[in-house]
């Protein structure tokens, strides 16, 4: 059996809808699995034996017109159609995706129900998407094709390349072993998920005050800003620095920290993947459908509010106190 799993999503969805790519290999262990997700999120699964392949998606083929357009969509629905697949799991709804669905020439194709041209499917799943967390919204498509969920639990596989870079990172930075690590990754996908800078550099003196705590300020593609901003209030010898497009050498120094503080973002889910302690600074009204981990030993959620103020929206009415509190807390530190 060949079988097409698609989420075009991000790093978020992606890591969610691993307890199902696991069930999904348990019921099938001969079968060949191979997933499709957006450009540029390869690396997800580049070390995830649960799939044997990963195919690409081109977000950009969306935004082309004409010709162009008409010749590079033929050439890629025909490219998916000489896989022969026989089942195709599509787990969000796409208007793209149902076409390519369609014209694979797949004999079973499952996705949700409610979606434009839900008609190609002929297997409808009754989900939909912001009416539950994500985390059910995903094993609910995948029980579908009579696979168990056998747990929540999320995963992420570092390469052993990722691994060894970490300990030469945190060696070059004269990091020991039992040195105490307190990870932050400090943006978001929106103004309004994100805590101020400021309250970062108010918590990093703080928790640098003692106890020879050192701060990883992790930089994303998209974190320039506001990373640099903390950085020039901050004491270089209290902080280290990393900023990649790598997903597997983030993982890596991410693993090494003793607690990890993030918004509502990928990295919270790449951290309680990787079983590292985190503290999650999620907005109050991402709750029902984002989260998911409160049984997640080690896993703390700090709720706050979304603040529209004009150019200066944020993350709001979580104190710097509070956040100070709970790293002492995971930390067990007096």
């Amino acid at each position: 059996m060949k079988i097409l799993v698609v989420n075009i999503k991000y790093l978020g969805d992606l890591i969610v809808s691993t307890p199902g790519i696991r069930s999904l290999r348990k019921k099938n262990p001969t079968a060949e699995i191979v997933f499709m997700v957006r450009k540029g999120y390869e690396e997800i699964f580049s070390n995830n034996q649960n799939i044997d392949r990963v195919i690409t998606f081109d977000p950009a083929l969306k935004e082309k017109s004409g010709k162009r357009s008409l010749f590079d969509g033929f050439r890629f629905a025909n490219k998916i159609r000489k896989e022969k697949f026989d089942v195709v799991l599509a787990l969000h709804p796409s208007d793209r995706i149902a076409l390519l669905s369609f014209f694979s020439g797949a004999k079973i194709r499952i996705a949700p129900r409610k979606q434009s041209f839900g008609f190609l499917f002929n297997k409808k799943v009754d989900v939909l998407e912001d009416t539950v967390s994500y985390l059910d919204y995903y094993n609910k498509i995948f029980s579908s094709f009579d696979v168990q969920i056998d747990s929540d639990k999320t995963e992420f596989f570092i390469s052993q390349e990722a691994e060894k870079w970490a300990a030469d990172f945190f060696n070059a930075n004269s990091i020991a072993n039992n040195d105490l690590i307190v990870g932050i990754h400090p943006s978001a996908s929106e103004p309004t998920k994100i805590w101020p800078s400021d309250h970062f550099v108010d918590l990093i003196i703080n928790i640098t005050k003692s106890n020879n705590i050192k701060v990883l300020l992790l930089e994303g593609p998209q974190d320039k800003e506001i990373c640099r901003e903390i950085q020039k209030k901050i004491e270089q010898n209290s902080i280290l620095f990393y900023s990649s497009n790598d997903i597997h050498k983030s993982a890596a120094l991410l693993k090494r920290c003793r607690v990890f503080i993030t918004h509502d973002t990928g990295t919270r889910h790449l951290a309680v993947a990787l079983e590292v302690p985190t503290i999650a600074l999620v907005p109050e009204d991402n709750i029902k459908c984002w989260d998911f981990y409160d049984s997640v030993s080690n896993y703390h959620k700090i709720v706050g509010k979304r603040i529209l103020n004009g150019n200066n929206s944020y993350l709001g009415n979580i104190s710097v106190e509070c956040i100070k509190n709970k790293v002492n807390e995971v930390l067990a530190l007096k």
